[in-house]
């Protein structure tokens, strides 16, 4: 992911609008970035000497660039989504089911991306105050919180005991501290509740095409449809017309085709005066054709019961019989 920021919002620029943070563009690509961040945290901190664990992550965290990533958009509705989004995907790795170490770069990243927003400029830049939590997520971070549950929860330090991650669990306590501290989690319901906006995420996949859909499995969002929506229906109406009014002239040159074979068959057939047929041929075939005609009306149900008569009649003041009814 570029950590490059984007133009300010004078007149003319372009802005990276909040559903781009939502995206699988932006998402994905963050997600990736956090693997990397606790994977070359974890290969310095692997190596022998290594006594200051946070100023080792710190020293990390700039040599990845994410110093610049607080530059990333500067008009204010699309960076409340920016900064929201963004800490809530370091927060997603720091629950229990990740490993240890995991959780404690999740947890740092976090405090370091929270505590570095930029404040006090001019004009002011939009900044949080405070971190959408689950209740559950907050219980296993912090020690001393307790559920009414037969449960026992091990809080994120307390997990932090064999030889290789114990030295991180001293900043890990105060980390948890300072948040606590300064009031910054804002607590909600457990996460199968849905009380997160948006509900999952990313809420829009962009496919190669770079159209956006909704994730599977998420409700049809009601009230107005979007431009982006309206400009996909047109173009696949468009799509499916031109395609229905190729096939309807395929079809119609076909049988327009079919029909005239047909026309110069039967007239080579029956001659110029319709004579050329052996005398009683014509009135033969139509008598099987009506006969045959019965034998179905009889063995299955017909809706219109007129129709023999009404082809018998025909018949009778055709010359040509049954041959003489398509004419063109």
């Amino acid at each position: 992911m570029s950590l490059a920021p984007t133009p300010s919002t004078s007149r003319g620029d372009v802005v990276l609008q909040p559903n781009y943070f939502t995206s699988s563009v932006y998402v994905k690509a963050l997600r990736d970035d956090i693997s990397t961040l606790v994977f070359r945290f974890h290969e310095a901190f692997s190596q022998p000497g290594c006594t200051k664990p946070f100023a080792l992550f710190k020293a990390v965290w700039l040599s990845l660039g994410w110093n610049w990533l607080q530059f990333k958009v500067f008009d204010s509705r699309s960076r409340h989504t920016f900064l929201d989004v963004t800490l809530r995907l370091f927060l997603e790795r720091t629950v229990k089911t990740e490993a240890p170490f995991t959780r404690v770069v999740a947890l740092f990243g976090m405090y370091v991306f929270y505590y570095t927003q930029i404040k006090d400029t001019f004009p002011a830049l939009y900044s949080i105050t405070n971190i959408p939590i689950p209740c559950g997520t907050y219980c296993v971070l912090h020690p001393g919180i307790v559920l009414k549950t037969s449960v026992v929860q091990i809080t994120m330090p307390d997990s932090l005991t064999n030889a290789h991650t114990l030295p991180l669990q001293p900043y890990a306590r105060y980390v948890l501290s300072c948040l606590q501290r300064d009031l910054v989690f804002h607590i909600f319901p457990k996460s199968d509740l849905g009380a997160a906006n948006p509900r999952e995420l990313p809420r829009e996949i962009f496919t190669e095409d770079g159209m956006a859909f909704l994730e599977q499995g998420s409700q049809k969002r009601k009230g107005r449809p979007a431009r982006r929506e309206k400009g996909k229906k047109a173009r696949a109406a468009l799509d499916n017309l031109e395609k229905w009014t190729a096939e309807d002239e395929q079809g119609s040159s076909e049988i327009d085709k079919a029909l005239s074979e047909y026309t110069n068959s039967k007239a080579t057939m029956l001659g110029a005066d319709g004579t050329r047929l052996p005398k009683g041929s014509v009135e033969k075939v139509g008598e099987i054709v009506v006969a045959r005609l019965k034998e179905t009306q009889e063995s299955e149900v017909q809706d219109d019961g007129d129709m023999i008569p009404r082809l018998e009649e025909i018949l009778e003041g055709q010359p040509a019989g049954i041959f003489g009814l398509v004419t063109h």
